[in-house]
């Protein structure tokens, strides 16, 4: 009896030994995935942009600039790729040359910028843009933010839709202007200019407009002289109206006539010489 209390003891002594074994290879197991993943993410590409978050009109583009940083013994190629909305493009660049993938050295760190150009039709909200770097099973992501805060448009149209007119050489035309802004945004510091044939001359009623609130219209006259002496025919007049942030402009073709006095002297003047020739032939043509 004693004998075989003893063997029970031994035995039950090492059953608790296995199982405290067999209990610990699960956690030891976890600490060295733990320890993997620490690893591997100490050698992982470190993205960094340093303001990610932009306000611009969608006439304009969002640029960002920030750096990708290679933490592993190895030079590695890293492959630029970005999530878009629909219609918009991205560009990435680095020392000055455009780029879909990144050279980076061993533990070191190189510059890039991203520039965002949003569609000219973008909501007007936040717009989350996430950026990748990867190389084979590393990839490094950085989420950038583009509020689109409005947009800036305008037309430029004569004010009663007609594109073209007529004058005679050596006089003016007035040509009646509506600027409009149609985007969301004010328009500030707009200024209008032409451009003309050879000689031709143009002056404004007024040619700056120093803000133009969305939705509503400006006025404007703009006087073009036409030079004596211009051959008749169709001529090209275009006016533009522009600011810091976009231009709009329009054609307006000019037909140039002869006026009613130039016309009947150089008729008078043909006439006048075949006079003259016929005088000439009677005089001298019997001889």
């Amino acid at each position: 009896m004693f004998k075989g209390f003893i063997i029970t003891e031994h035995l039950k002594s090492r059953i608790v030994s296995k199982a405290l074994i067999l209990a610990c290879i699960p956690a030891s197991l976890a600490v060295q995935n733990v320890a993997a993943q620490e690893a591997n993410n100490a050698l992982s590409p470190n993205f960094k942009v340093r303001l990610i978050n932009l306000e611009a009109p969608s006439t304009e583009v969002f640029r960002y600039n920030g750096s990708i940083t290679n933490p592993s013994g190895q030079e590695k190629i890293y492959e630029l790729q970005s999530s878009l909305p629909p219609g918009w493009s991205v560009a990435y660049k680095t020392e000055g040359m455009q780029v879909t993938s990144i050279n980076v050295e061993p533990n070191t760190s190189k510059e890039i910028s991203i520039e965002i150009t949003p569609s000219y039709t973008a909501d007007i909200k936040k717009h989350i843009i996430p950026v990748r770097a990867i190389n084979q099973g590393d990839t490094a992501v950085v989420k950038l933010e583009s509020v689109i805060k409005g947009t800036y448009k305008m037309e430029i149209s004569t004010q009663n839709q007609v594109l073209s007119g007529n004058t005679t050489t050596g006089s003016k035309k007035e040509i009646f202007l509506t600027i409009k802004n149609t985007g969301s945004m004010p328009l500030e510091n707009i200024e209008l200019t032409t451009q003309l044939p050879s000689k031709w001359e143009s002056s404004f009623e007024v040619d700056k407009i120093d803000k133009l609130e969305p939705g509503k219209t400006k006025d404007v006259k703009v006087n073009i002289k036409v030079p004596d002496k211009t051959i008749a025919g169709d001529y090209m007049v275009n006016v533009s109206a522009k600011n810091s942030n976009l231009e709009s402009s329009l054609a307006y073709r000019m037909e140039i006539k002869t006026s009613l006095l130039t016309g009947w002297l150089g008729m008078l003047l043909i006439i006048l010489a075949i006079g003259f020739i016929y005088i000439l032939i009677r005089k001298y043509g019997r001889r």
